[in-house]
């Protein structure tokens, strides 16, 4: 076990030699790189807006599901909401909807 852990170790030296000399030296072109990448972020910034109440789109929702599922809508519990891709192949809207009919 001691053979081992030796090896490891001199395996680890060994990689981080090689970091050191196989490394680019060119730290000027990196952060002039990097000032470029904040000034194109600063520019695309928008306003971010105001977190809304969407207490009536959950609502509306759970209601939407629970007629669908045919359950009352305490048995429900929303945990959160995104949108599905609509990019998804047939293969995976089927099989969502086969999980929410066998597992709900």
């Amino acid at each position: 076990m001691g053979l081992v852990l030796g090896t490891l170790y001199i395996l680890s030296l060994i990689l981080d030699l090689t970091k050191i000399i196989f490394a680019p030296s060119s730290n000027g072109k990196r952060n002039e790189a990097l000032s470029e990448r904040e000034q194109i972020i600063e520019e695309g910034k928008t306003d971010v807006t105001e977190a809304q109440d969407d207490t009536q789109l959950i609502a509306v929702i759970a209601a939407a599901l629970a007629q669908y599922l045919q359950t009352p809508v305490s048995n429900i519990k929303i945990g959160s909401i995104r949108k599905i891709h609509e990019k998804t192949p047939i293969w995976g809207m089927e099989s969502r909807i086969y999980n929410i009919n066998n597992k709900l």
